[in-house]
């Protein structure tokens, strides 16, 4: 572990990694949320970083005075009823729970929070007040409460698994958390950060960032975590390539594979050095594809998964620009030696050019001689 990034990262109040549009919106909203005594409600899909938006509201809230500094996380989905309700709520007149003392308590996968306790905890919510478990004293509600989940709340009050009155008194403060596929912009500063927690010294080249930055991510921040450490894990070279994460990637369907390759190509057809990136592309398609088929159309437009038509259009098209092309330079250089262009003179092709055998016209010398 890198001790000394874990120490620059505590003293950064927040915590968050990411300067995406996205992530600054959300260092907004936890800053005006975390000087509240409400109830905060935080939302977001599974592995987005709910928890470490809770942490950074409580963090803030304790540099800003409030009392109490400890954090409290209740997972309701591990935790049976009986025990949620004695460690929030306490025993009789011993014990008063965590809701009576100074600090945060989260409550994790609160749809998962039995419906008797729900309505516990939406009256201690409305009143400030509540009983331990089997009466006894009343306490003050002094602990500030966040609740986490994955889950529409609203649509679990549709199916009754979830007390309407609950959610309104959470939801008085909600904080979305964006998934990764909204916040693209920080894989890379997100793949450095879990780099940097490791003590193994290896970085990932651009194309293999240009690479997770264009795919999917149903996991979100936690499957890219995941990753990275699975590519350390097994990395025998300081620099992480494109190729090295083929293996390692797990598509959900054939599509997304697809998609992957697709991006990573399209990255690099965009640096290309010429204007008309579309006709280059697609000239470069028509040529390979001849070139494998040995010059057969059918061959090729199988190949390139269109019609044989498609093939013989797209041919002639790039053959009448080619060979304007041609003609245009020709007739530049000509013009600049003071002569007349073989073109314009009706004389017979220039030498390094040649006929397509189907009625003169002339063709490039390293245009492919095609047949059916």
């Amino acid at each position: 572990m890198n001790e000394d990034y874990i120490d620059e990262l505590r003293n950064d109040h927040l915590g968050l990694v990411g300067g995406s549009a996205a992530m600054v919106a959300l260092r907004d909203l936890i800053r005006r949320v975390a000087p509240s005594e409400r109830p905060v409600l935080i939302l977001g899909a599974q592995g987005v970083g709910k928890w470490a938006v809770a942490e950074a509201i409580h963090r803030v809230r304790h540099l800003d005075g409030a009392s109490g500094s400890r954090l409290a996380r209740i997972s309701c989905s591990e935790i049976g009823a009986e025990g949620i309700e004695q460690v929030l709520f306490g025993v009789g007149e011993g014990q008063q729970g965590l809701l009576g003392e100074p600090g945060t308590v989260v409550l994790d996968d609160i749809d998962s929070l039995p419906m008797a306790l729900q309505g516990r905890l939406s009256q201690a919510l409305q009143s400030g007040m509540f009983q331990g478990r089997g009466g006894g004293k009343v306490h003050p509600l002094v602990a500030r409460v966040m609740a986490i989940t994955a889950r529409s709340l609203a649509r679990c009050v549709r199916e009754q698994t979830f007390r309407a009155d609950l959610l309104y008194e959470l939801g008085a403060l909600t904080v979305p958390v964006p998934s990764l596929d909204e916040r693209r912009d920080d894989i890379p500063a997100l793949v450095n950060h879990f780099l940097r927690l490791g003590t193994k010294n290896v970085r990932f080249s651009g194309e293999a960032l240009d690479l997770m930055a264009g795919r999917p991510w149903p996991g979100s921040v936690q499957e890219l975590r995941n990753l990275v450490e699975r590519v350390v894990a097994f990395a025998r070279e300081p620099l992480i390539s494109r190729e090295a994460l083929y293996g390692l990637l797990s598509p959900a369907n054939p599509q997304e594979t697809v998609a992957m390759s697709m991006r990573s190509i399209i990255a690099r057809l965009l640096e290309l050095p010429v204007e008309n990136k579309l006709a280059a592309v697609e000239a470069a398609l028509l040529e390979s594809a001849m070139r494998v088929s040995s010059g057969n159309k059918s061959a090729a437009a199988r190949l390139l998964g269109v019609h044989r038509k498609a093939v013989e259009r797209k041919l002639e098209k790039h053959r009448v620009r080619s060979t304007a092309a041609a003609e245009e330079a020709a007739a530049a250089g000509e013009l600049a030696s003071g002569t007349v262009p073989a073109s314009l003179a009706g004389n017979a092709p220039a030498p390094g050019n040649d006929t397509d055998g189907a009625g003169g016209a002339l063709r490039p010398a390293n245009w492919h001689r095609i047949t059916s």
